[in-house]
């Protein structure tokens, strides 16, 4: 059990409550119909639809990573969130790196990793 409240409540209770409004958000977006809304904006409704689920995963991942994974708010949270950190920083240059050296990087990937071509 966590040492501290969020809103005076129990922070795992909390998270839950607001990763089930998140999926709501959700599986909203792709239920209705926003082809109105997209092409108002020039666009496609996939592309809303992608639009409106990337930003609602960015504050669900905080959240599940700051509660569940004990990054936010435990005495120990700091080493932890370092710990769970430290990883992403060789990931990023790895990624910089082949994708910078590359010869082909920019215009040899095949059709399934160039944006727009998912198939969706």
């Amino acid at each position: 059990m966590a040492n501290y409240k969020i809103f005076g409540q129990d922070p795992y209770w909390m998270n839950f409550y607001g990763l089930m409004i998140l999926t709501l958000i959700e599986v909203a977006a792709v239920g209705l119909d926003l082809t109105q809304f997209a092409e108002e904006r020039g666009t496609t409704e996939k592309v809303v639809t992608l639009w409106i689920l990337t930003i609602i995963a960015i504050p669900k991942f905080i959240m599940i990573a700051a509660i569940f994974m004990h990054l936010y708010g435990d005495a120990d949270s700091k080493i932890l969130t370092m710990t769970a950190l430290f990883p992403a920083f060789f990931i990023i240059i790895m990624v910089l790196f082949v994708g910078l050296t590359h010869p082909d990087a920019a215009s040899g990937l095949p059709d399934w990793c160039r944006p727009g071509n998912y198939g969706l």
